[in-house]
């Protein structure tokens, strides 16, 4: 039988004959005195709370005694009998215990503890159990207390078997003894013992947390890079200036939606058509010299040998005005491909003169877009093409959009983003990545992005910066 069971099934304790009545004060307070400067004179708590369970029937009749902490896991501190109940805390008697505790642990006044005073809705099957135990057992739940009204975190169980009732003269008495019991199981002693215990675990933690910073610098993960995006256009559509001019006219604006031969701007076509004119008159002038030289050629012998060369200036004159015309022809510059118009200041193009080849506008794909990256130069060499890249947008900042590196330039460029440190711009290597899918993003928008880049431990990725940062110091020390 274990000693759980024994403590459930103990044997009333003897119990020696009620004093006469004119001697029951006298007598209880002799014993309360007793009991008192034994427990209060005990090392320890546990040893406190075992002369008090084993000595109480000293002051009442009781046929068992437990110590009860109201507070914690544990559910009995020691019971009369010096039972071991540190192995049994989920053995039914215990359970029942627990269950009353729950019902009464934070009442300050005593509770004589029956079947009839557990509410029917409560789920207390352990306790019912035992109050229905051995021809019906009364327990009586004292609080005890310290002085100041503050609690000890102790309770005291006294059981009554037979139904055996608690009258109240003897929880008056015992009121005024639980005062004492409560400052002996907090004695100064064991308080001081426990701080010290604690400060041994404290040091003990101290000591372990390196240890255990260790073994978590070394769990293996992938290094993540938190850099600024933008989305911009994926392969648009780029429209040069044809020849030049000077622009003068913009049909479009920015974000204007057109179609493949949708007119976007023309020149100002005064200039070479007054060309193309003196152009035309210079053919006339070539082909009636020509004309004249072939009369003349049958008796001149000096005309027909500037034949050849006139007319090769014909050709060069007719070549001028195909050259001019083909440029008037171009003075409408039409859109190649469909999609939306990109243009930072379409104030500052009309009547500026433009440049052969000089890029005026684009025209890009709104649902054809890509990342562009700014990537900090310190963490270039972390990650590589074909990483995988979550991006968040500034306009639905709890949404990721998956992408991957598509490319990484080679020199470096001043990003628009500040350090923490310092509030220069940021050395950074130009880097983009593709959509994997297609999330519903316009280009111009701004955001932040995470590139996982190559296996590392989670060591370097908290402290490789500032070992960095360290590095850079003492170089500048000569160390």
């Amino acid at each position: 039988m274990s000693q759980l069971q024994q403590l459930a099934n103990i044997q009333p304790l003897p119990q020696k004959a009620a004093p006469a009545p004119s001697q029951a004060a006298n007598t209880f307070l002799a014993r309360l005195i007793h009991l008192a400067v034994a427990a209060l004179g005990a090392d320890t708590p546990e040893k406190a709370g075992s002369i008090i369970v084993n000595r109480i029937h000293t002051l009442v009749k009781t046929d068992r005694a437990i110590l009860v902490p109201t507070k914690g896991k544990k559910r009995i501190f020691c019971v009369s009998g010096d039972l071991d109940v540190s192995k049994g805390q989920d053995h039914p008697y215990t359970e029942a215990v627990h269950e009353i505790r729950n019902l009464f642990g934070k009442d300050e006044e005593p509770r004589i503890v029956t079947q009839e005073s557990i509410p029917d809705e409560m789920n207390a099957p352990n306790a019912r159990k035992v109050l229905d135990s051995v021809g019906g057992t009364s327990v009586l739940w004292m609080p005890l207390f310290m002085a100041g009204n503050q609690h000890s975190g102790f309770s005291l169980w006294l059981e009554r078997w037979n139904n055996r009732p608690w009258n109240p003269e003897e929880l008056k008495l015992l009121s005024h003894a639980s005062m004492f019991f409560g400052h002996a199981l907090s004695d100064p002693r064991a308080k001081r013992e426990d701080a010290e215990s604690k400060k041994k675990k404290w040091w003990k933690k101290l000591l372990s947390f390196p240890i255990f910073l260790l073994i978590l610098s070394l769990i293996p993960m992938r290094a993540r890079i938190s850099t600024p995006i933008e989305i911009i256009p994926d392969r648009p559509h780029y429209v040069f200036a044809p020849f030049d001019g000077i622009m003068e006219e913009l049909e479009v604006q920015p974000g204007e939606y057109v179609r493949k031969g949708d007119l976007l701007f023309r020149y100002d076509t005064r200039v070479p058509e007054k060309q193309l004119e003196e152009a035309r008159r210079g053919v006339a002038v070539a082909r009636a010299e020509l004309a004249r030289l072939e009369g003349a050629g049958y008796d001149d012998k000096d005309a027909r040998a500037k034949i050849p060369v006139q007319k090769l200036e014909v050709e060069r004159a007719q070549a001028e005005v195909t050259f001019l015309q083909n440029q008037l022809e171009l003075s409408e510059v039409r859109a190649g491909a469909d999609g939306v118009v990109i243009l930072d200041d379409p104030d500052s193009l009309i009547g500026a003169p433009l440049q052969t080849g000089q890029l005026v506008l684009r025209v890009a794909d709104p649902k054809r877009t890509k990342l562009r990256m700014m990537v900090p130069a310190t963490d270039a060499g972390t990650f590589e093409v074909g990483n995988h890249v979550s991006a968040r947008v500034d306009s639905n900042p709890w949404q990721t959009f998956p992408a991957r590196v598509k490319w990484i330039g080679f020199e470096v460029a001043l990003s628009t983003e500040a350090s923490k440190q310092k509030s220069s711009p940021i050395p950074s290597i130009v880097t983009e990545a593709e959509w994997i899918g297609n999330p519903p993003v316009i280009p111009g928008q701004l955001g932040r992005a995470n590139i996982f880049g190559k296996e590392t431990i989670l060591g370097l990725v908290w402290f490789r910066r500032p070992l960095a940062r360290w590095r850079d110091r003492f170089g500048k020390l000569g160390i």
